[in-house]
């Protein structure tokens, strides 16, 4: 199985021939609470139940990069190549204060709908935290099938909107690749883990957070440890029908109307 955490590039010879002109790159690592490893298994579980389509939380906004990745694309698919961050994770990412999860998000007519039931989307919460974003992508592989031959030199990768060049701080954007030539003698690349195709909309705005806790928390543990696609999905839907029913009682107000 694929190491996320294993950066040595010993005795393979490194390719970037099959990495595509233009891509939404997303680093990976711990988050909400979770080690990139339990995140790795569960959104496994979430591809395997929703027949290849996943979601994958993201902390900001791609603004129209994905129509116009899409609009530049021959064929109109863009991959979403992930590979493990370099750096150690934040302690905000380890531990944080409050864990939530997704509810609803916001279709590109404007209108709140909920998410797919097989889908589970948490991020770390916090008094502010109203919206969150996510890539619905689709894969027919296992997220654990490598593409360990294949690299990322960040000194190729460019915004694709502004041309700027990637920073190193930048989690997820949506990128123009350059050639061989570009690479800084030295330069260490980001291995890629996997990759899957946008699917759908692509990139989804999410909204309606739920804190998990108590019995969520408790169904949400359940899911996480789960043996089996189906039971993934039975667990997911029973984790998404308990926090629905939380927001209602807490909210006193319509789930689907759209937040400001």
């Amino acid at each position: 199985m694929f190491d996320p955490l294993n950066e040595s590039a010993i005795g393979r010879q490194l390719s970037q021939d099959s990495i595509p002109d233009i891509f939404c790159w997303t680093k990976m690592g711990t988050e909400a609470g979770q080690t990139l490893e339990a995140i790795l298994k569960r959104k496994e579980l979430e591809r395997m139940a929703g027949g290849g389509v996943f979601a994958w939380g993201i902390g900001s906004s791609l603004g129209g990069g994905v129509a116009l990745a899409r609009q530049l694309s021959p064929t109109g698919k863009v991959d979403v190549i992930f590979t493990p961050m370099k750096s150690a994770p934040k302690q905000i990412d380890v531990a944080p204060s409050e864990t939530v999860l997704w509810l609803n998000y916001i279709e590109s007519n404007g209108c709140v709908a909920p998410l797919p039931e097989h889908l589970l989307i948490t991020s770390r919460g916090g008094a502010n935290k109203r919206s969150h974003y996510a890539l619905l992508c689709h894969s027919d592989r296992s997220l654990s099938a490598s593409d360990v031959d294949d690299f990322i030199y960040s000194t190729c990768a460019r915004n694709l909107a502004s041309s700027n060049p990637i920073g190193a701080s930048q989690v997820t954007s949506m990128v123009r690749y350059g050639g061989s030539d570009c690479v800084v003698a030295g330069e260490a690349p980001y291995r890629v883990a996997f990759r899957a195709a946008l699917h759908g909309q692509g990139f989804l705005k999410l909204v309606n957070p739920v804190v998990v806790q108590g019995p969520i928390n408790e169904l949400y543990n359940q899911a996480c440890a789960a043996a089996s696609a189906s039971e993934w999905a039975t667990l997911a839907a029973k984790v998404r029908k308990a926090a629905r029913t939380q927001a209602e009682l807490a909210m006193g107000e319509d789930l689907f109307a759209l937040e400001s």
